[in-house]
């Protein structure tokens, strides 16, 4: 079992590796990694990094969700569910904190 403080910790830490992300992007791909897992979601977010029909601030964002989030991933898959749907819940609290003092 993970503390809040870890998961605090953990998500500050993952959110400075996310600079430049916006919380709404961030919350698009929470869905996918809720609904389908993380593997499945950081391949979905790697397909739209790359798509030629994505935005530029797009591809951008979820370049760095994968590059992010491979770094992390086997902290992340250790977590139980719940915990992992914490951990995303902080981290797009940092996005918008971190956004407030860019």
């Amino acid at each position: 079992m993970t503390t809040t403080d870890q998961l605090i910790a953990l998500a500050e830490t993952i959110a400075k590796g996310l600079r430049g992300v916006s919380r709404n992007e961030w919350m698009r791909w929470i869905q996918v990694a809720q609904q389908h897992g993380i593997d499945k979601a950081l391949h979905y977010a790697h397909q739209l990094a790359y798509d030629p029909t994505v935005r530029p601030a797009q591809k951008r964002a979820y370049r760095l969700i994968v590059e992010t989030l491979q770094r992390f991933r086997s902290q992340i898959v250790q977590l139980q569910e719940d915990e992992a749907h914490k951990l995303y819940g902080f981290i797009a609290w940092e996005l918008v904190i971190q956004k407030q003092w860019l």
